[in-house]
């Protein structure tokens, strides 16, 4: 019956969640309108507060979603959930004024289970990139006369990330896993155009869809060291566009145009290397990964605002765990923090990202490996120029983490 409860759990989360992701807005950051959006910064279980970063670890206790090689450590006849949320809040600090914002929302789904002795099988669903901003009061002269404008462009909506993961015990020391990702969704972009009190309002619909390849390995070179190999291989988006072009006109809306589906070109990810390590010493792991995304060479522009450039990502952590009966023992006490160069140059400044992260997981029962994680960041982005601004914000995650024993039979009735 548990079992039954825990799959129509998860089936109901993943409908909500699917439906959801597409339409809503999943941040408020005006560095959303770069590229596809801002790319997600929470994932699944215990990495959160590691300083996002853990392609090293496995998933014994829980899904690691980082690396799918890691699914080759779920234990026998294991289950593991894990459903989370996050809630944001920002401020936005310029040159001449600052403004905040708060938001929450979903923030993964995932499942994972030993599929033998020798490996694990799982899916995840998590945003990809989050859209939200908000362009306001832009002003200029009508071409040809000399009455004057005013712009506003709202973005929303964003990409999502299903993928589908399997990792395989090759020896005693070697793991080797591979993942397939399918991007969806839609970023939707209004123009309201302004002149003398009437309005030009331009509504478009953009598109994406793809299928991206992923290879994982984690190598023990000692009981208390590892490493780990996480390989994204490079992928083009196929892309179409809606467009409705209406006026209001003294209070009285027409419709001017309406574009059906039209294709546009495909937008290109790049291939990203990551590597990870992890060190045990009596109750502490340490783990650490450098990443880099090699986004100059997708020859992407956006030329009207900035340069594409290689992506490079520094992040780690420290788990404190001693395990026993009581609760204390129990908790799983966690910290770390990051660095990020981002992958847009804005007038030869790159937005950079940088996080303190901390976090607790609370067992939830007497036994077993179900935890309530908790994380906490705070982070800056950008910085305070005639151009960009600077973005302090405080991110709280809460995944539960969920195991079950299924195909076990019962010794007692």
């Amino acid at each position: 019956m548990n079992n039954l409860k825990s799959g129509i759990l998860i089936g109901i989360a993943l409908c909500y969640a699917t439906g959801y992701a597409q339409t809503g807005n999943l941040t408020s950051s005006p560095y959303s309108l770069f590229g596809l959006g801002k790319q997600n910064e929470v994932g699944s279980g215990k990495t959160n507060a590691l300083g996002k970063s853990g392609i090293a670890l496995g998933s014994e206790t829980e899904i690691n979603s980082l690396n799918p090689a890691s699914l080759a450590t779920i234990p026998k006849n294991a289950v593991f959930f894990d459903i989370g949320i996050k809630n944001e809040n920002s401020r936005y600090v310029g040159s001449r004024d600052e403004k905040s914002n708060n938001i929450s929302n979903f923030s993964n789904i995932s499942m994972a289970l030993a599929f033998d002795e020798k490996s694990g099988i799982g899916f995840s669903l998590f945003p990809y990139t989050n859209v939200g901003y908000n362009i306001a009061a832009v002003s200029g002269t009508v071409e040809g006369t000399s009455d004057l404008y005013t712009s506003n462009v709202i973005g929303s909506g964003g990409l999502n990330n299903f993928q589908l993961n399997y990792g395989r015990k090759i020896t005693a020391r070697l793991n080797l896993g591979a993942r397939v990702n399918y991007y969806f969704g839609k970023i939707n972009e209004v123009e309201t155009v302004d002149v003398q009190g009437d309005n030009l309002i331009i509504d478009e619909d953009h598109r994406y869809k793809g299928i991206q390849f992923s290879l994982g390995g984690q190598y023990k070179l000692a009981d208390n060291l590892g490493l780990g190999l996480l390989v994204n291989l490079p992928t083009s988006l196929s892309a179409s566009k809606e467009q409705t072009v209406s006026s209001v006109i003294g209070g009285l809306e027409s419709e001017i145009e309406t574009s059906e589906q039209s294709n546009m070109d495909s937008f290109r990810i790049p291939a990203e290397i990551g590597i990870g390590a992890k060190y045990t010493y009596k109750a502490f792991t340490f783990n650490a990964d450098y990443k880099v995304g090699f986004w100059k060479g997708t020859n992407e522009e956006d030329t009207s605002i900035g340069k594409f450039t290689n992506q490079q990502f520094l992040g780690g952590g420290v788990e404190y765990f001693r395990g026993g009966r009581n609760f204390l023992d129990r908790t799983r006490f966690r910290m770390g923090g990051n660095y990020d160069t981002g992958f847009m140059s804005v007038q030869g400044s790159k937005i950079k990202n940088v996080a303190l992260t901390a976090g607790i997981g609370l067992p939830l029962g007497i036994r077993g490996n179900t935890l309530l994680n908790l994380s906490y960041s705070y982070g800056q982005r950008g910085q305070v120029s005639n151009t960009l601004i600077r973005e302090n914000y405080h991110l709280i995650s809460i995944n539960l983490s969920l195991e079950e024993i299924w195909f076990a039979k019962r010794l007692f009735d």
